[in-house]
């Protein structure tokens, strides 16, 4: 080899070396570990200089002061929330030493603390370097040039309440993470030439590019192979690039990356950022990705994460959470007045997963926006962090400025919009193009017993409305996505309690535990559990289906897949508050009604009689990858799987971002043996659903003549008892009730109420309660519990749990109530009942509290964990000579058109009618007259 190429080759590996070692030298040094630390509850920290001295205490970093027992111990436990063990607000000192090495002599040192919470100080040896206070974005500081050597870091935390952003507001409420005080993410130090690249966003086919300089003096420099003169100070520079030709979307979520160097004389920098190709849009009342529709389906994270008390800061935690949703048919998240951090998106853009982001502002108990100078500029400065810092990530979709909030808001859409048109905003004021890109309004709630209505078909309405008042959606010209849909309540299951060995501890879950014990029915935990959560699942289904059957639509989101355990404790998810699943329904099941193509069916009624005609309509909610052409197959079963009729439907093509009709389905159901479930399904392709109908008999046979029907238990009905009658007593539902006191977090005698004479039972709904007892006083009940073997309903099919055929039974059974719970205006409920045939008095609940520990009614009414009383819908005692079967419905009232009502009438008249009939229990007179006696009588 000649000498020149030799010398050639060396230098050639010297560089490489060199330019390797001079990477290595500029990588982020990572300052988790050990910290010095003191808190400052007096304050007196900067004006005694604690930066400039050592401080006395241990703790570690990343985390809060609560993880290692810093702050004031919970006295006792928090009512209506988990109960943080340890709590603390105000300043808190981190201290560290640090050690700047050789290489980065004559470069400028960054310091980045990926989450703070709130209000970060840092100082430098006796140097400060500032503040900064964002919950949404890193704190990040420019340190300048350190000299080569040891320096001590100080970090002043202070999570103390100071911009009204609001107390109910999830980046920061006691409800979930909590107030705590911290730093959590990456800690590190970060070295750069004195010109290096800030930041690199990539929008299609260009990117702009924020160059520092802090030379003192202009600079030229060479940016991705083009040249630029940068001003000291620094410059944005727009260029153009090549996007990747891989799209990005749910299903094929390809990302790319893109490597920008800089060259500006000795300096060198760059900077790999990932990125998706994609575009979002509005079109035809639809989001669209690339010009093909879509629908947002997904849950609404409330930032419970109870082991910590703040949101995991790994991508491995957020895959898990979004493979855990995708696995129920989920494709989209709506952040709750928070903002996730950087893992979140990052797991959410392999995933495919869509990301609604928010700022952390929640007007309930603060100023509107623009009544407040101070904080508006801080809440301007938080949209900004959020877009620069997230932007470039795919996932990062929609845009809200913060929950059910009021005010000038249409000034941040339009900032926003004008800042970063990839993502789509939120309709602040308005539902037109000029006042955002989509609506999101309250669609929550069901129709009762019919499967024939959509979102169209309801009103809507959302707290925080600019006028306070319902208003239908317009249907145009921007999406709509349906806000906060479900929040149907069920009962915990205290096995749960042991899984809160963190921050938090489930005290609250520890107070109902004992009250349910107190009241004789510890043992009927996991059957309550199961039960009303087994109903909570069937109403999301409904409303689900709704949502997929409307069209036009922008989507939905679920408050919650899992439990909420603050605000009054929300047992609301199939999940519990760790993602983990209660066994309510396995994913594959919740797929089938919230998946990207969804086969539905409108009936216009699931109870029927031999008589009638049993008709449905097939539809396929296509929002799957392609356009489905498909025949379906339907069927009609019994419980015993035996094929009562089916078919096949054409071949019909299903594009994709629409809701295409199958066809219809008519079957007489003269011949089918009543009383029965039946089960219709539906197959179309990869597809398939089902629902329950029932069927009884068109006429029921005349009652027996040895038992006595009464409707009050006067003195002739204590007479017959006394000779030793079959007495069947159909309690009076408008009579006996507690008034029902509507409050948000009232005292708990609003809902402990004294049971006497007269005030003995609670009024009957279908639903159960909405969201939870405490935030919102209401019935509050929680579904029904039923001995399905029980004899007495022999002619009336049933599981344990509510179900269709008891909606007309029980009445209450249409969203009216949940809204007008949450404070809707009352006419905009009463039109929703009168739309629907809703309908009160009939039912009630009666309370049997008093009653031995293992009586047990046939029909027992779910009662709220807030009170646990003993509440009976059907029971059953000897009383003296005689034998007593009440019920606390009216099945008379219109009985020629309520086919359920007769059928379960006569069921319980054929059970008293024979020898089954004998209860095991004699519940005393005096208890009787307590609880089926009024004040007229």
């Amino acid at each position: 080899m000649k000498r020149k190429s030799l010398c050639l080759l060396l230098a050639a590996a010297l560089l490489y070396v060199s330019g390797n070692a001079r990477a290595r030298q500029t990588e982020p040094v990572s300052l988790a570990g050990k910290w010095r630390f003191s808190l400052d509850e007096k304050d007196a920290g900067v004006r005694e200089k604690w930066f400039a001295r050592s401080l006395p205490e241990a703790t570690e970093l990343p985390g809060s002061c609560e993880q290692f027992g810093f702050g004031t111990p919970a006295a006792e436990p928090t009512v209506g929330r988990l109960t943080r063990v340890v709590r603390y607000e105000g300043k808190a000192w981190y201290q560290r030493d640090i050690e700047i090495p050789q290489a980065w002599r004559g470069k400028r040192v960054e310091l980045l603390l990926e989450r703070c919470h709130w209000e970060s100080n840092v100082w430098v040896d006796d140097k400060p370097f500032g503040m900064q206070n964002s919950l949404s974005a890193p704190h990040v500081y420019d340190l300048g040039e350190l000299s080569p050597g040891r320096h001590v870091l100080t970090i002043c935390v202070d999570n103390t309440y100071k911009i009204p952003v609001g107390t109910w507001v999830h980046a920061l409420t006691e409800d979930t993470q909590g107030n705590w005080n911290g730093i959590i993410g990456r800690i590190e130090l970060r070295a750069t030439d004195p010109v290096w690249i800030r930041d690199v966003q990539i929008f299609g086919d260009r990117m702009t590019v924020e160059v520092g300089n802090t030379t003192g003096r202009s600079v030229r420099a060479t940016v991705d192979g083009r040249t630029v003169d940068v001003p000291d100070g620094g410059a944005t520079v727009e260029l153009p690039m090549t996007p990747g030709r891989e799209k990005w979307n749910e299903f094929s979520p390809v990302l790319h990356e893109k490597t920008v160097g800089l060259k500006a004389s000795s300096y060198r920098d760059a900077k790999t950022v990932r990125y998706g190709v994609r575009k979002l849009a509005v079109e035809n009342e639809q989001f669209t990705v690339d010009g093909v529709p879509f629908l947002m389906r997904g849950p609404v994270d409330e930032c419970v994460y109870p082991l910590t008390g703040y949101p995991p800061m790994d991508k491995e935690e957020w895959a898990r959470i979004f493979s855990i949703c995708k696995s129920y048919g989920f494709n989209y998240m709506r952040f709750h007045s928070w903002c996730p951090p950087e893992a979140a998106f990052a797991a959410a853009d392999e995933a495919g997963f869509f990301l609604q982001i928010e700022i952390p502002l929640w007007t309930m108990d603060a100023p509107h926006f623009g009544q407040h100078p101070e904080r508006d500029r801080y809440i301007e400065n938080e949209l900004d962090l959020i877009l620069k810092t997230y932007g470039n990530h795919p996932s990062f979709a929609l845009m809200a400025m913060g929950n059910e909030s009021s005010g000038t808001l249409d000034r941040l859409v339009a900032e926003g919009r004008r800042k970063d048109p990839r993502h789509l905003y939120r309709c602040e004021n308005g539902e037109t193009y000029e006042a955002g890109d989509f609506f999101e309004t309250g669609q929550r709630g069901v129709a009762g017993p019919r499967t024939d209505w959509d979102r169209w078909t309801v009103g809507a309405w959302i707290a925080g409305s600019q006028d306070g008042q319902g208003e239908e959606p317009k249907g145009g010209p921007v999406p709509t996505l349906s806000h906060e849909v479900g929040q149907w309540a069920m009962y915990p299951d205290f096995d749960e309690i042991a899984k809160y060995t963190g921050t938090l501890r489930a005290y609250n879950y520890e107070g109902y535990r004992r009250s349910l014990e107190k009241n004789g029915m510890l043992a009927l935990n996991k059957d309550f559990a199961r039960a009303s959560g087994l109903f909570s699942v069937l109403l999301y289904k409904d409303e689900i289906e709704a949502s997929m059957r409307s069209w036009p639509h922008g989507g939905f989101q679920i408050l919650e897949a899992r439990d909420y355990p603050g605000q009054g404790t929300a047992i609301v998810g199939w999940l519990d508050a760790f993602w983990d699943s209660k066994g309510l329904i396995e994913p594959e099941d919740f797929r089938r009604f919230c998946g990207p193509t969804v086969v539905l069916a409108r009936m216009p009624r699931r109870v029927y009689t031999v008589g009638d005609t049993f008709e449905a309509q097939a539809e396929l909610a296509n929002y799957g990858p392609r356009n489905l052409t498909e025949q379906t197959v339907w069927e009609l079963k019994d419980d015993e799987g035996n094929r009562i009729a089916g078919g096949t439907l054409p071949a019909v093509e299903a594009a994709v971002g629409r809701v295409t009709g199958l066809g219809g389905v008519s079957v007489p159901l003269t011949g089918v043996k009543a009383p029965c479930r039946l089960n219709f399904s539906l197959v179309s392709g990869d597809a398939a659903n089902d629902w329950n109908i029932w069927v009884y008999p068109a006429r029921q046979p005349e009652a027996p003549g040895d038992v006595r029907i009464a409707y009050r238990y006067d003195e002739e009905t204590r007479e017959a008892l006394a000779r030793g009658e079959k007495v069947l007593l159909f309690s009076d539902p408008t009579k006996g009730l507690y008034k029902i006191e509507r409050l948000m977090l009232g005292p708990d005698e609003v809902r402990l109420f004294e049971v006497k004479r007269g005030q003995n039972a609670l009024a009957g709904t279908f639903l159960p309660a909405f969201w939870n007892l405490r935030l919102f006083n209401q019935v509050g009940t929680l579904g029904l519990l039923c001995d399905a073997d029980h004899p007495a309903l022999a002619g009336f099919p049933t599981e344990c749990h509510s179900d269709w055929q008891w909606a007309d039974l029980l009445g209450r059974y249409s969203a009216s109530d949940s809204f007008r719970t949450a404070g809707a205006p009352a006419d905009y409920c009463d039109e929703m009942e009168r739309r629907w045939g809703d309908v009160s008095d009939r039912s009630k609940a009666i309370v049997l509290n008093g009653t031995p520990e293992d009586f047990r009614p046939i029909v027992q009414v779910i009662d709220n964990y807030e009170r646990n009383y003993k509440l009976g819908l059907i029971f059953e005692t000897r009383a003296g000579n005689g034998k007593l079967l009440v019920c606390a419905m009216d099945l008379d009232t219109d009985a020629a058109e309520r086919p359920a009502a007769r059928q379960l009438k006569s069921s319980l008249l054929d059970y008293m009618a024979g020898d089954a009939f004998a209860p095991t229990h004699e519940l005393s007179p005096e208890l009787l007259e307590r609880i089926l006696t009024f004040d007229e009588e």
